[in-house]
């Protein structure tokens, strides 16, 4: 099953973003949660690094951010592994090396999500000098980790996906997803991922998103971003 004959859609392009495959699938939605770990993670490193330690609200804050980085990034790499990644592995056998590391690259950021998930546990409870240094570390190996592995899928991987993957598979991925939010989820997400958008990113989704995407970020883009207002400082 290929997409050779189906045309090519516009495509999102973000900072850090190492490319921007063109095909058939419209992949805002990877992209956008994309940059939302490239951004998150390196701001919540930063956070970390200079919060105070008696000031126990932020650090609560900051864990709870965390929680909920970690929580997207499962349900982003759970529907790879269980729908996207088989699929390619049996279309593109020729693939199968890119398709291994890609998926080697998972279990390398689960043990670095694992690690901050401790650290930050541990940080929030009792904030201490040793504490910020071990969540720190975890968050920086993640980062890279992360950043590394995004990068390869953007470049490698998405071009399989354009080839072998179709709009309607991508469309029950995207679905996948959703299920896993619920509402209040969702509402929460789309926020999180139409938070502090570059302008010509913002000029994409009103060209081309939902119109319902853009309605509910539009409801729920004030006060999230009045809440990472606090949180960055």
């Amino acid at each position: 099953m290929t997409n050779t004959h189906r045309p090519d859609v516009p495509q999102l392009r973000l900072p850090g973003q190492a490319a921007a495959a063109d095909g058939p699938l419209d992949l805002t939605n990877m992209y956008l949660a994309h940059h939302g770990f490239r951004r998150d993670l390196g701001r919540l490193l930063t956070a970390v690094r200079e919060v105070r330690l008696d000031d126990h609200k932020r650090v609560g804050a900051l864990a709870k951010h965390l929680g909920w980085v970690l929580l997207v990034l499962h349900h982003h790499h759970t529907t790879e592994d269980t729908l996207t990644w088989p699929r390619l592995r049996q279309r593109a056998p020729e693939a199968a090396a890119t398709i291994d590391a890609l998926e080697a690259e998972h279990r390398e950021a689960d043990r670095w999500v694992g690690e901050a998930q401790n650290a930050s546990t541990a940080f929030e409870h009792h904030p201490t000098e040793e504490g910020r240094t071990r969540l720190a570390g975890a968050l920086h190996s993640l980062a890279d980790t992360l950043d590394t592995h995004l990068a390869h899928e953007e470049t490698e991987g998405i071009p399989l996906m354009m080839i072998h993957i179709t709009p309607e598979e991508a469309a029950q991925e995207h679905r996948s997803i959703r299920g896993q939010y619920g509402l209040r989820g969702m509402t929460k997400l789309v926020a999180w991922v139409t938070f502090d958008l570059p302008p010509e990113a913002g000029e994409h989704l009103r060209r081309f998103a939902p119109k319902d995407l853009l309605l509910l970020s539009r409801l729920v883009g004030p006060r999230y971003r009045r809440r990472m207002a606090y949180l960055w400082g």
